[in-house]
Order: C-alpha cells, then sequence, then structure tokens
C-alpha cells in the first residue's frame, strides 16, 4: 500500500469548539497531503461550530463533510457514529482513518510521519508517554502526576501495552475499523479510546507508538469531568475480567 495516495479520512467530534474549528482546518489542509477528507461529528453545538465549519471549508474548497447530531452523547459515541460513516461510505476501499481532537491539542503537523508509518504498522498512536513525547510545559505538576498516574492505572487494569493508552490522537488502516466489534464499546467519554486500543491489541493489530507533544486547548472550555474518569476505570475494569470470563459481559445502555 502506497501511503501517498491512499485516501486519509479524519474524524473530529466537536462540541463548542467555534473559536477552534477554522485554525484546525486552516492547519489540516496546508499539510498539502493528496485526497484528504474531514468529517465533523458535532452535538448539535449552541455556539453554531457545525455552520461555522460547513461555511468555512466551502469558502476555502476544502473537502469537509458534516454529520450533525441531535444532542450532546459523549466522545466515544461520537467517534462510534463518525468512524461507521466512514465505513459506510468506503466499505471497499483502501484508507487511512485519523481520529484526533478538535482544540488544536493534537497537532496537525505531526500527521505526514505517522501516516507514513503505515507502511508497516497498522495503528499508530499519537504518544505523550513514548520516549520523546511530552505535554505542554504549562501544566502544572498536580495536573501533570494525574494524568500519567491515570494513564498508568488505566494501562494496569486494561492490560495494554501501549504506554500513551488514553491517547485519542490514532491513525487507523481502515480495514482495522472493519474489525471492530462497535457492540462491545461501552465508555461514552474518553474510555472510549481505551476500549479500541485493547480491541486492537487482541486483534493482533500492529501497534506503533509515535511520540507527539500534547498542547492544552487554545481556546475554549475543556470537556473533561471527574465522572468521565472513573466512568473509564469502571467500565474497562468490567470489559477487562469479562474477556478472562470471571464475570457475564457488562452492556451499558449509555
Amino acid at each position: 500500500m502506497q501511503v501517498n495516495r491512499v485516501p486519509v479520512h479524519i474524524v473530529v467530534p466537536t462540541y463548542n469548539e467555534a473559536q477552534n474549528v477554522s485554525n484546525l482546518l486552516d492547519k489540516i489542509f496546508e499539510l498539502g497531503l493528496d485526497n484528504m477528507h474531514v468529517l465533523i461529528v458535532d452535538d448539535n453545538s449552541p455556539d453554531n461550530t457545525a455552520d461555522i465549519a460547513k461555511s468555512y471549508s466551502e469558502s476555502k474548497n476544502f473537502s469537509v463533510s458534516i454529520l450533525k447530531r441531535d444532542s450532546k452523547s459523549g466522545l466515544g459515541t461520537a467517534y462510534v457514529q463518525g468512524f461507521q460513516e466512514v465505513l459506510r461510505q468506503f466499505s471497499r476501499e483502501e484508507g487511512f482513518v485519523v481520529q484526533m481532537d478538535a482544540d488544536l491539542s493534537h497537532d496537525p503537523e505531526y500527521l505526514p510521519q505517522m501516516i507514513e508509518l503505515l507502511n508497516q504498522n497498522d495503528v499508530i498512536v499519537g504518544s505523550r508517554y513514548y520516549h520523546g513525547g511530552g505535554s505542554d510545559e504549562e501544566w502544572g505538576l498536580y495536573r501533570k502526576l494525574l494524568s500519567e498516574g491515570g494513564n498508568k492505572l488505566i494501562r494496569f487494569v486494561s492490560g495494554l501495552k501501549v504506554k500513551d493508552c488514553t491517547s485519542g490522537f490514532k491513525v487507523f488502516k481502515l480495514e482495522v475499523l472493519r474489525e471492530i466489534c462497535w457492540d462491545k464499546i461501552r465508555c461514552v467519554g474518553f474510555g472510549f479510546q481505551v476500549e479500541i486500543a485493547m480491541q486492537c491489541q487482541r486483534k493482533g493489530f500492529q501497534i506503533k507508538e509515535y511520540p507527539i507533544i500534547f498542547s492544552d486547548r487554545k481556546a475554549g472550555k475543556s470537556k473533561m469531568s471527574t465522572s468521565i474518569i472513573f466512568e473509564a476505570i469502571f467500565k474497562i475494569t468490567l470489559a477487562r475480567f469479562s474477556s478472562f470470563g470471571l464475570i457475564p459481559r457488562f452492556r451499558s445502555n449509555s
């Protein structure tokens, strides 16, 4: 597979990202990668993120599609719908799928190198904890310790070998997403990232980490909450034990 000839589909969930979305689109398309398309999955943002993205992309002639949902329903469900929409449209084609945040914490400048690594791998993880990676220097000590400690705990619970198991910056071969069991995804929040990584590891896909510097959001308000963190730990713990047959499969209606 020649990476420079394969379509790249970038899935970006948004909620109240009007201050960031135009800048993000500029940075993505300034890369000059061939055959690149962005799918914005918007949770009916009150600040009109979707409309701003649509009008801006049209004015710049960017290849951008909008999947607008009725309400704020969580990062995990947004990615599931976004990935399934890409799979529906390109069910028989080769391609790469990128997942990244809208708040510019994931710098698009890393994408060419991450995509190139798909020549020898199936999944590339933008990693804060791989050699050479890190977080914004403006982060305080408490925030860094909380992030690193939480990641280590979830990594221990999940059994993942990936150092940055909660990373939301990944690039997949399209064939990988075809193998994901979407009905086994339980987490509404960022724990979704761990569940996807767990499935990729269990199915034997070649996963490679690429060092990134995770920046603090440029504008707007963070969507992270304590409840989302507890949801991830709780549901991933149940998923881990159920994989050993120790408890019945946990299903969520959320």
